[in-house]
């Protein structure tokens, strides 16, 4: 019984060093490929977040412009009826 029991630690020592071995050989190439996958990915996740920021930002912007025309041409038309009922009205000296 003692041996079975000694020859199932060898067993189990064997197939892990076996294991640490091929992991160790195949994990390599495994995660330098992964990596490379993950790297390409990120890339292609960084681009389409740009296109959408930029895409974003220019819609506000043009927005941002749009309303500060409109505010000025309301400045404008203000002063533009200041300046008619200023003038209209005789001065008082």
């Amino acid at each position: 019984m003692e041996t079975l029991v000694t020859l199932n630690f060898i067993g189990y020592a064997a197939v892990l060093a076996g294991g640490l071995v091929l992991g160790t050989l195949f994990g390599r190439s495994i995660v330098s490929d992964l990596g490379g996958v993950v790297h390409s990915l990120e890339s292609r996740v960084t681009a389409v977040e740009t296109a959408l920021h930029f895409t974003n930002s220019s819609d506000s912007t043009s927005a941002a412009i749009k309303s500060h025309a409109e505010a000025t041409q309301k400045l404008a038309s203000a002063i533009e009826t200041h300046a008619a009922t200023t003038s209209a009205k005789p001065a008082a000296n």
